[in-house]
């Protein structure tokens, strides 16, 4: 595991054996300002490495603003995409089934975020070994 960020409420590092990105939340995000300094970190670790994957595991992250799902479609992804060239970004959302919040915030950005970009292909999880299956045998 390669560790890119580090702090109360997340952490972002990159899993060679699943060869995914991933922004794991830790505990509630303090504002619109922290997520997206967060995030800014995922952007910057994704454009040093070749992966087309990506987890956001918001099990524990509480509700975000529109403002910060708002920059996840049109400044994260978009970016993401980008990098990738014409390839496929496989992006996947782990779910807690209870947190009904972080569901719903989560379902606004696969909605907006499929509407607006071509190359990119979201899932969403309650199961982590379900997701992990899939991203080993993911060919983008």
């Amino acid at each position: 595991m390669k560790e890119f960020y580090k702090d109360t409420s997340a952490k972002v590092y990159y899993l060679p054996d699943l060869d995914t990105l991933f922004l794991e939340y830790l505990g509630k995000v303090q504002n619109d300002e922290h997520f997206i300094q967060i995030n800014t970190a995922v952007l910057q670790s994704f454009r040093q490495l070749k992966t087309q994957k990506f987890v956001a595991d918001i099990r524990k992250m509480g509700i975000i603003g529109v403002n910060s799902q708002k920059w996840v479609v049109e400044v994260l992804l978009p970016g993401m995409v980008e990098h990738l060239n014409g390839k496929t970004l496989f992006h996947a959302q782990l779910l807690d089934p209870n947190e009904i919040m972080a569901k719903v915030s989560g379902g606004n950005i696969k909605n907006r975020s499929s509407q607006t970009l071509d190359k990119l292909e979201m899932r969403q999880f309650t199961d982590s070994v379900e997701m992990n299956s899939l991203l080993k045998n993911w060919k983008g």
